[in-house]
């Protein structure tokens, strides 16, 4: 008995380390501070403009994420994972200045320095400056709201070994890739700053969940005709008319928000990507 005594007091003496080990490297990566400097930005203040930041905060999820209207959601909520939970957007934005809000938008980095976690800055990143501007200037005019979600991100044991293992990675991006205004190759743009948050060009992957496979861009576009890659992107339904899950949650969350103008740019950019692959 003694024997087994010291062996289950052995073990639980391993798991408490190990728990201690996960919290506190996992605290230290969520904690870290991260060094990109704040840059000006130009915020507009005209309703036309505040209301394409609107229209821009849907295509690029941001609206999925933090709530239609902006006033948070709670993604994720089970002992093993933790809470993931987008904070309402007036709430959590109102200290921190439009550059410091520029750069947690684009690069990932939070007012205090550290960074953002399951934050699509892959695509934000590329956001023209007029854009981003946009994006902020809606932002400046939400306004706090009874119904506001008041729910914080924690993480709990399994997000915290996946956070210290690098399975979930810091959304933090040093590099300035943007551009000044909107481009006019709007099909690469739009591709850039809202698809590629989820997809690559030409390269299926699974999800962040694991539970489905993300398909190359390219390809699929280059299979649909006009109409129904208009009715994909509108409505979530594809040719096959099944669930596409988050592909459907995107379409009508956000994408629906794109111009036939918009759309017919992105198949025309992505077919002649799949094109490319192609002739190789």
């Amino acid at each position: 008995m003694r024997i087994l005594k010291r062996i289950t007091l052995g073990l639980i003496a391993v798991i408490v380390l190990a728990v201690l080990v996960i919290y506190a490297g996992s605290e230290w990566t969520i904690r870290r501070g991260r060094d990109v400097a704040l840059t000006p930005i130009t915020v507009p203040h005209d309703a036309a403009s505040i209301a394409e930041g609107g229209r821009l905060a849907k295509i690029t999820g941001c609206r999925d994420c933090h709530g239609k209207n902006g006033g948070g959601e709670v993604l994720v909520s089970n002992p093993m994972l933790g809470t993931i939970a987008p904070p309402a957007l007036a709430r959590a934005t109102a200290g921190y200045s439009d550059a410091e809000l520029d750069r947690a938008i684009r690069h990932g980095v939070r007012k205090d320095g550290s960074s953002l976690f399951v934050m699509p800055t892959q695509a934000l990143t590329f956001l023209a400056d007029d854009d981003a501007g946009r994006i902020i200037a809606w932002i400046r005019s939400l306004r706090p709201l009874p119904n506001d979600s008041l729910k914080t991100t924690h993480y709990g044991p399994l997000a915290r070994a996946l956070l210290l293992s690098g399975q979930v990675r810091p959304s933090v991006h040093p590099a300035t890739v943007s551009v000044a205004t909107r481009p006019a190759d709007i099909g690469n743009y739009f591709v850039s700053v809202s698809c590629a948050g989820c997809h690559r060009l030409h390269e299926a992957q699974p999800s962040d969940d694991g539970r489905q496979i993300v398909p190359a861009l390219a390809p699929i576009a280059a299979a649909y005709d006009p109409v129904a890659f208009r009715t994909l992107l509108r409505t979530g339904v594809g040719a096959t008319k099944r669930d596409l899950g988050m592909m459907r949650v995107a379409a009508v969350g956000g994408l629906s928000a794109l111009t036939d103008v918009e759309i017919a740019a992105i198949q025309a950019y992505l077919t002649a990507e799949a094109a490319k692959v192609t002739a190789r």
